[in-house]
């Protein structure tokens, strides 16, 4: 709520009220010989001046209310209508590797590192509704499409405390070790079926090659075929540093730094086919700073649609100011003989 003029250049009239504030009567009677006696022994009245300040201030409010004052607000309306966004994650065993940098520089697995990402990319699609899909050897849908991003971000969280807790265990992650990439695939499929929605997309974020002796398998090229009959874009981040290295625990406890071995990067020409089908393009993303920029690369292909309304709401206040100038210049009219001492 803030105060305004509707026609504020009108306050520029401001300057007549100033002026005839300013302007000082000749005093008559100069020319009468005792004049300079009496103007020495009497008191100057004060009846002209407080006529002019009437009169002056009577004026302002007069300006001030052809001016128009008002009180209000104005209303900005923004379209809750965005894009439907769907995160599939991979969960295999090979997400422990730490080929990865973060910002800093320090060591990091790819877990981590894909989390983080994810987190940083949602909050920068507030108008999108987003979901959640982990893969391994099965596949999970975790969180629907929501707006809820607290939600989303809780499930990301937790699905990582859960998998850290048994990998810390050395038992198999949640869903499995192995990587079936087209059920995940089929499962945000599921979810990306609204037809009314503005956009719909996918993005995959794996670490390896999908492995076709699993059952049950699904094949992604076939994932990506129906997606794009029905409209959804496929977009994938291969994660892994191919010139990195990782540390290795040995059966008595020593820890080695060893190069990442090729099976364990993901298959980026199978990645490629994969999006091609769906009009979607694919990313390598080598540690945290470069799976960012394959997220930000993302955002400006994607980008939300945003309809922003604004709405003036404003009443008229010059009923006060307009009141209390007619009042003064009556006043002033009214007062005028006795003030400039005429009775």
């Amino acid at each position: 709520m803030f105060f305004r003029f509707a026609d504020v250049w009108l306050l520029a009239l401001l300057i007549l009220p100033a002026l005839i504030w300013w302007r000082a009567e000749r005093r008559g009677g100069a020319a009468f010989s005792g004049f300079a006696l009496a103007a020495g022994v009497l008191r100057q009245s004060r009846g002209p001046a407080l006529f002019r300040l009437l009169l002056s201030c009577g004026l302002a409010g007069l300006v001030l209310a052809a001016a128009r004052p008002q009180y209000g607000r104005t209303m900005v309306e923004r379209e809750q209508a965005g894009r439907d966004l769907m995160l599939v994650i991979d969960l295999s065993g090979s997400m422990q590797i730490n080929d990865l940098m973060d910002e800093q520089g320090k060591r990091s697995d790819r877990l981590g590192t894909v989390m983080n990402a994810a987190h940083l990319f949602i909050a920068n699609r507030p108008n999108d509704r987003v979901g959640l899909v982990f893969f391994g050897d099965q596949a999970l849908t975790s969180c629907p499409l929501t707006y809820d991003h607290d939600t989303v971000n809780q499930f990301l969280e937790r699905t990582e405390r859960q998998q850290r807790s048994l990998w810390g265990q050395h038992k198999s992650g949640l869903l499995g070790d192995n990587t079936n990439l087209g059920l995940g695939m089929g499962m945000a499929l599921r979810c990306l079926r609204d037809a009314e929605s503005l956009g719909r997309a996918m993005v995959i974020i794996t670490d390896g090659a999908d492995s076709r002796d699993l059952v049950p398998y699904f094949d992604p090229l076939l994932a990506a075929r129906h997606g794009n009959a029905i409209g959804v874009r496929i977009y994938a981040i291969g994660v892994g540093n191919p010139d990195g290295t990782m540390t290795q625990e040995d059966r008595f406890g020593g820890v080695h730094v060893v190069s990442v071995p090729a099976e364990e990067l993901p298959d980026m020409p199978r990645l490629q086919s994969i999006v091609t089908l769906a009009n979607g393009q694919a990313y390598t993303a080598n540690d945290r700073v470069g799976l960012d920029s394959c997220f930000r690369h993302i955002d400006e292909l994607e980008p939300t649609p945003r309809t922003i309304h604004t709405r003036d709401d404003f009443s008229d206040r010059f009923a006060w100011p307009l009141a209390i100038g007619l009042s003064l210049i009556a006043l002033a009219l009214a007062l005028e003989p006795r003030l400039r001492g005429v009775a």
